[in-house]
């Protein structure tokens, strides 16, 4: 009886941790801007942004993972921003992320111990007004994933790079600093 009291707690604690655990890969990066996006130039439901993802020298990235990369940020942006009133002022723009570290890590490694085989994605990111390619907006965003064990190896590439656009498309919208703002005013 006492056996099977420890490996149903085990279980137990097992389930909880990896429940969470799970929110990690999901973790939106949050920019970091050198240019504020200004509530004029966030991208809202009348404007038309092309996205071009591009490398620094040195990175090693296939014309198809940037292809992957930018359809993703493209997909989102067109979903969030909708959820931004239209100004009546529709924009060409041009988003330019230059993604300047892509490592994919080592699943096996991931698996081993938590910290090893680390998964990163960082890019700096540009707003250009359409015309005139003025500069709206400049920042970066860093995205990690280093948790280990099962989830960790079971964790790809394609996972982080999808939160990693999600975070590029709310940091483009101003959704991230509403989900922030709406976190605090709940504490």
């Amino acid at each position: 009886m006492t056996t099977d009291y420890v490996r149903g707690s085990v279980n137990v604690c097992v389930l909880i941790g990896v429940t969470f655990l799970a929110g990690c890969a999901s973790t939106m990066p949050k920019a970091e801007y050198s240019k504020d996006l200004t509530t004029q130039y966030r991208i809202d439901a009348d404007d038309h942004p092309q996205v071009n993802v591009n490398a620094s020298a040195g990175i090693e990235i296939t014309d198809l993972e940037k292809q992957r990369i930018a359809q993703l940020i493209a997909s989102d942006l067109d979903v969030m921003r909708l959820h931004n009133a239209a100004n009546s002022d529709p924009k060409d723009c041009v988003v330019d992320v230059s993604i300047t570290r892509y490592q994919k890590g080592n699943a096996f490694a991931r698996a081993m111990l938590a910290g090893l085989g680390q998964i990163h994605i960082d890019a700096h990111v540009s707003i250009l007004a359409g015309a005139n390619k003025e500069k709206l907006a400049d920042f970066t965003l860093t995205k990690t994933f280093a948790w280990g064990g099962i989830y960790g190896a079971a964790t790809s590439m394609e996972d982080i790079e999808k939160t990693f656009a999600n975070g590029v498309a709310a940091s483009l919208t101003g959704q991230q600093e509403t989900k922030e703002a709406s976190t605090q005013k709940a504490h």
